[in-house]
């Protein structure tokens, strides 16, 4: 059989055993609360599966391999600080989370901080926030997406784009979060073992890591260095990625909404080293992009048109059709797992947030009526998305690293520190949130345009920014009681 027919017969596969679970999980949704949260009765596999798949998604398998292409080792700082950003979050906002969660029936980060505090207004602008970096991430896993089919089934971007979005419409539609979560899980496991196969038999094929290292140094020296003394990625990107990625993994509304969603407080100690430790196996496959490099040198492949087009170009090149399509199937994993999330952070920012909470003033509707309104709200988001990322601005890793700079900057602040600082207030939170946002977007498009390219990270100087004024801003105004932290300082949470 051809190797091409075979690559893409495990591909559709899975796709199609995908979408038997996205309409096995449709009878399963009763309300906003299951479509959104999956009832918050999943254990600890399941969740910390759905972190670490997230955590990854098609930004890290796609768009990251291209960077470590272009850039070597010091882009794998991202994945050393994103696996300690693992840790950080789940220490400082799963139990809190938990909690509250429990005591005032949240369903989204946005319903916490109203509940903390006590202000439409913060919620407003954290929701638009979520909205804004959800889109922008979006486009990254699609453009991933559209990537990756474009090389397996051999057509062009737009309609492999079509394809794929199309596929993905009618599960997330359809089933919601438990069919998320059920996928992540499926997806993980592809995931861990798609990067194993490839780390493993790329190093194989190189000649071992001494001679992959000797190469790459041979190429260009500062592409194994934990940073660049002359290149773009220089010690201010080091401080960037450590201010996005452990401390902003806290702000990343597709990851810590899975908090919600644990059955019991004390499953999360067990979730938070399986998510670490998945997250980290599946970085393995960032080497593509060093085995790419060295490839290329030998003269053994040509080079990629595009650094996105690095790790599916390397897969079909050098691995055995069967193989090759479970990979494949694992970067599709990847995409799939973090679309659904953020198509449905989307959604609940639009349906929960906006319309519920703040138009309808927390009017609660009939169980029919938010379900479909949900599901057709996903549907808007979806299509939106789908039409921004038929020509995307920049490659993949640059805008998902561009979303997560939104995240951090506009929740990172009211979130992390004001469910424990009890000064913080909420003139404070309205200010810190606007100004991360603001400031994260337009740092962002001025550096796209080459009309101001700081040499911090955008999103890590919008963070500075945010916190600054939130700090500050709370140390000036008066402080206002909050029940929320009743609720994290009881004992008796199971």
């Amino acid at each position: 059989m051809d190797g091409d027919i075979i690559i893409l017969l495990i591909g559709v596969a899975y796709l199609l055993l995908v979408l038997v679970i996205g309409l096995y999980s449709m009878k399963h949704q009763k309300d906003m609360d299951t479509y959104y949260t999956g009832g918050k009765r999943f254990g600890p596999w399941l969740v910390a599966l759905g972190v670490s798949s997230t955590t990854m998604s098609g930004y890290g398998f796609i768009g990251l391999t291209g960077l470590v292409y272009q850039n070597g080792y010091p882009i794998f700082m991202i994945g050393i600080f994103a696996t300690a950003g693992i840790f950080v979050s789940f220490l400082i906002l799963a139990k809190p989370m938990r909690k509250i969660a429990e005591k005032f029936g949240s369903m989204t980060i946005p319903d916490i901080l109203e509940a903390r505090y006590n202000s439409k207004a913060v919620r407003a602008i954290t929701a638009l926030a979520i909205l804004g970096g959800a889109i922008g991430y979006q486009m990254a896993q699609y453009k991933a997406l559209g990537n990756m089919l474009q090389t397996v089934l051999g057509v062009d971007y737009q309609i492999a784009l079509f394809i794929g979005v199309a596929i993905l419409t009618i599960y997330v539609v359809a089933g919601g979060m438990i069919s998320a979560l059920w996928t992540d899980f499926m997806q993980m496991i592809v995931m861990v073992v798609g990067s194993l196969i490839v780390f493993i038999g790329g190093m194989n094929l190189v000649g071992g890591m001494t001679q992959l290292n000797n190469e790459i140094s041979s190429i260009n020296p500062d592409m194994v260095n934990a940073f660049h003394t002359a290149g773009p990625i220089g010690i201010f990107a080091f401080i960037s990625y450590f201010f996005i990625y452990v401390i902003g993994h806290q702000g990343q509304p597709h990851v810590v909404s899975k908090f919600y969603m644990i059955r019991k407080v004390s499953m999360l100690k067990w979730a938070c080293v399986i998510a670490a430790s998945t997250y980290a196996i599946t970085a393995l496959l960032w080497f593509v992009g060093l085995y790419t490099k060295v490839m290329v040198q030998r003269g053994e492949m040509a080079a990629p048109p595009s650094p996105d087009l690095v790790a599916p170009l390397f897969i079909e090149n050098f691995f055995h059709p069967a193989i090759a399509g479970i990979i494949f199937a694992a970067v599709m994993a990847a995409i799939m797992s973090t679309s659904e999330a953020f198509l449905l952070v989307a959604s609940s920012s639009i349906v929960r947030d906006i319309y519920q909470q703040i138009i309808k003033k927390g009017e609660k509707l009939p169980q029919k009526k938010e379900l479909a309104l949900s599901r057709w709200i996903t549907l808007a988001v979806i299509a939106l998305t789908f039409l921004l990322s038929l020509n995307p601005p920049d490659l993949v890793g640059w805008l998902g690293n561009a979303s997560w700079g939104i995240f951090v900057a506009s929740l990172v602040p009211v979130l992390s520190i004001g469910l424990y600082w009890k000064r913080a207030t909420k003139t404070a939170a309205i200010w810190s949130s606007s100004l991360g946002l603001v400031f994260s977007i337009g740092l962002y498009i001025l550096k796209v345009k080459e009309i101001y390219v700081p040499a911090l990270d955008t999103g890590a100087i919008a963070f500075i920014i945010s916190t600054a004024a939130f700090i500050g801003i709370s140390l000036v105004t008066k402080q206002e009681s909050s029940e929320v932290f009743e609720q994290i300082s009881k004992k008796n949470v199971s």
